[in-house]
């Protein structure tokens, strides 16, 4: 099982939406790591849900990755389980001074909206 973090690149589905929706669909990246990354999701995955500069939830990957029906290039898309929402979300000078973190993709290449993520403490 892999873990993942995901920003979501709509500014109008918060995490709130996703939860009241049951289900979060991310699609319409244009970027070929986060591209090769969600190749490699697989049902039984966590992600992190990113949004507006601080993490809100953990979800789970419920599909294999599909062609993003936006577009009929070779772009993905997957779905995701919203399972569990933080009482307080993590912001992102959180994330910086995580010293599990502060060296990840997830800050060195802000501009892709899909990482791996080798450290744990979200998913625990």
């Amino acid at each position: 099982m892999n873990n993942w973090f995901v920003r979501s690149p709509f500014k109008n589905r918060t995490w709130q939406d996703a939860v009241m929706v049951g289900k979060f669909t991310l699609y319409g990246i244009r970027n070929t790591a986060a591209r090769k990354n969600i190749s490699e999701m697989m049902p039984g995955d966590k992600a992190i849900f990113y949004h507006n500069k601080a993490v809100h939830g953990i979800m789970e990957v419920i599909s294999e990755p599909y062609q993003d029906p936006t577009t009929s290039d070779n772009w993905l898309s997957v779905d995701f389980l919203p399972v569990k929402t933080f009482a307080k979300p993590i912001t992102l000078n959180q994330i910086k001074q995580n010293e599990q973190l502060s060296h990840t993709s997830i800050i060195r290449q802000p501009r892709v909206s899909v990482h791996r993520l080798w450290a744990v403490d979200f998913f625990e």
